[in-house]
């Protein structure tokens, strides 16, 4: 009991310290707030400091402890950020084939789609690097080390799910479909044993979809894409409609499909002795228990 009131603690302080680091950088952002690239990095800088804080406090722990090992960054996240874009593409293929999504051409040139799309993925890093420390970092941590890595796992997807539900246009197919995201990230986190891999996979999903599919994410509109528009929005139960992709039964085929492979890989490793989950808790020296 003594063990998991104190799991319960430090989960409280991570929140409240993280609280307090993202009113602080509103209240020195004063009006820029209001702009989307400055919450995602505000929100960004609170978790990273939260996250800091809360492992200096608890055994003065590194950040690799949070699977957030160095060498591992680029390829890491630039893994995570291809499967998340592969995962949209036969999403997007259904929404097209069976949803009635059609598209048209829309004004720009290349240049201009090409930095839109580097400054598009500036601004998506902040909130899915954020997401992911808030949930599958420290907390996922401490919940695994506490209640193990199946439990860590469900309370990590059902919270992701819940941190989405105020969005605009959000519904209960589209809560679902979050969780199955959460799920998937969380896999991903297990099965590779780096936190880069969800960061990355996390920002992949959201970029093709509201850049290469010119699609609002999770309900939000982040960029006009150039050359591309949605002519037509199709059927909202199997594109999602102004919730994007997330919101419909496309989305869950395809998240499904995803969750499917990876468990299927986690299953692998339970056959060849290393349980569902290659990957464990970092150790204190950078290795994995």
């Amino acid at each position: 009991m003594k063990k998991a009131i104190g799991a319960l603690v430090r989960l409280g302080g991570f929140a409240a310290i993280f609280v307090a680091l993202l009113v602080g950088a509103a209240l020195l952002a004063g009006d820029a707030v209001e702009r989307v690239s400055v919450q995602g990095a505000m929100t960004l800088l609170a978790a990273l400091g939260a996250s800091i804080l809360i492992l200096r406090y608890d055994g003065r722990r590194p950040l690799s402890d949070l699977w957030l090992d160095r060498s591992g960054a680029l390829s890491g996240s630039g893994g995570g950020f291809l499967l998340g874009v592969v995962i949209v593409i036969p999403v997007l293929v259904l929404a097209v084939a069976a949803g009635g999504l059609r598209y048209g051409s829309d004004q720009g040139t290349v240049l201009q789609y090409l930095s839109t799309a580097a400054w598009t993925v500036v601004v998506l890093f902040g909130p899915a690097a954020a997401e992911e420390l808030l949930l599958r970092g420290y907390p996922m941590r401490v919940l695994m080390e506490r209640w193990g890595a199946a439990t860590a796992l469900v309370l990590t997807t059902i919270a992701f799910s819940i941190l989405h539900g105020a969005n605009p246009h959000v519904g209960p197919l589209a809560l679902v479909n979050i969780a199955l995201a959460g799920l998937l990230l969380g896999m991903i986190l297990l099965v590779t044993g780096s936190l880069w891999w969800a960061i990355g996979l996390h920002l992949g999903w959201n970029f093709a979809v509201t850049f290469l599919a010119d699609l609002p994410v999770s309900g939000l509109t982040i960029v006009d894409a150039p050359l591309v528009e949605v002519a037509r929005p199709g059927n909202a139960l199997i594109t999602g409609g102004d919730f994007g992709l997330e919101g419909g039964l496309a989305g869950t085929a395809g998240l499904l499909a995803a969750v499917g492979f990876l468990a299927a890989r986690a299953r692998g490793g339970r056959e060849s002795g290393a349980g569902w989950f290659a990957h464990g808790l970092p150790a204190r020296d950078g290795t994995e228990s």
